[in-house]
């Protein structure tokens, strides 16, 4: 069992095998390389794994894992706290709900076999010692890629400089009995997809006072999601910061969310 509980520049995980191993908060790049059945927690920037085989990874990841030469992958949504992990991924610059875990890009992609696969999220529970289930989780437990438990979605997108709004949003999310948190990213938006994205809202001012700076948008799903969310936002706590939040109209939902979470990339 190997634990590294702090920030971390870099990191390399070599020629490992049926081992648990967490990375802490990583500034850039973690390299996972001829690992073999091994249970691995990680936080970083950019992941990538080569010449690997069934091994078990919840991720915490600002862009898109890639995987190479590897087969039998698996992977889940970070799920693994200790008491100064927000410290940490405040300064390895880790945004905690800008996570892209499943969107995995495989060099030697597969499709009559694929490569890797998501593993159940409790199982990720299983892969921690029990006495650090007991403290409140600090990266949110997305659905990424998984089945959702419902069609109707909300698209919600935050405003720079709303840290504190994003983070009692997807609190009550995921304190919702009804509610799933789908995905969630934080990035800087061009012009012209800037426009696109507040073509609805007539705000004439409102896409150039954003050029340059980061946004944050959360997708969630749930019965009658549009309209309790809504209401969450005019009658809770959460009113007070509401010049800070925008949501487009439940008509445009889905299209725009798909452009913001799948379309538009990061530019790296």
């Amino acid at each position: 069992n190997i634990y590294l509980c702090d920030t971390v520049a870099t990191a390399f995980v070599d020629d490992c095998e049926e081992c648990n191993i967490f990375v802490g908060p990583t500034e850039t790049s973690v390299m996972l390389r001829n690992c073999k059945s091994c249970n691995l927690i990680i936080a970083c920037q950019q992941f990538r794994c080569r010449d690997c085989e069934d091994c078990k990874i919840a991720l915490l990841c600002m862009t898109e894992p890639i995987i190479e030469t590897s087969s039998k992958m698996h992977f889940a949504c970070f799920d693994f706290t200790y008491f100064s992990l927000g410290h940490h991924l405040s300064q390895a610059r880790l945004k905690p709900w800008n996570n892209k875990w499943w969107m995995i890009y495989d060099f030697n992609r597969n499709e009559a076999s694929p490569n890797w696969d998501l593993f159940p999220q409790e199982e990720v529970r299983k892969m921690i010692p029990p006495q650090e289930t007991d403290i409140e989780p600090v990266v949110p437990v997305t659905l990424g890629s998984r089945p959702r438990p419902s069609e109707e979605i909300c698209f919600v997108i935050f405003l720079p400089d709303s840290d504190p709004l994003v983070e009692a949003f997807i609190s009550k999310a995921d304190k919702s009995a009804s509610w799933s948190l789908v995905r969630a990213r934080t990035t800087t938006l061009a012009e012209d997809r800037l426009k696109a994205l507040f073509l609805w809202a007539k705000e004439p001012k409102l896409v150039s006072s954003l050029k340059g700076k980061e946004i944050t948008g959360v997708e969630i799903c749930g019965p009658r999601v549009y309209e309790e969310v809504q209401e969450a936002l005019t009658s809770t706590g959460l009113a007070s910061g509401a010049k800070q939040i925008r949501v487009p109209p439940e008509k445009d939902a889905s299209v725009l969310a798909r452009f913001f979470f799948e379309m538009w990339k990061d530019e790296i």
